[in-house]
């Protein structure tokens, strides 16, 4: 593969796909550098974001039966 041709397709991206290829090239180097893995804190929020949402870690709270509180639960502050 030509490298160089890839740097030139990059180059051609509008801002807001160079955004998300940024975040995907840190996602590929936190995967797969053993070496230097960033603390959570270094990834984006646009990443994590995207990437809790692909996990479908937090499809339950979309479950109907999970919404078990009201706006008359509770007490009075």
């Amino acid at each position: 593969m030509q490298y160089v041709y890839v740097l030139e397709k990059i180059q051609t991206l509008p801002e807001p796909l160079l955004r998300e290829v940024d975040d995907f090239i840190d996602f590929l180097l936190a995967r797969y550098v053993p070496e230097r893995r960033p603390i959570a804190e270094e990834y984006p929020a646009a990443l994590l974001t995207r990437l809790s949402a692909a996990g479908r870690s937090f499809d339950w709270l979309n479950d109907p039966a999970e919404d078990i509180y009201s706006d008359v639960d509770g007490e009075e502050i």
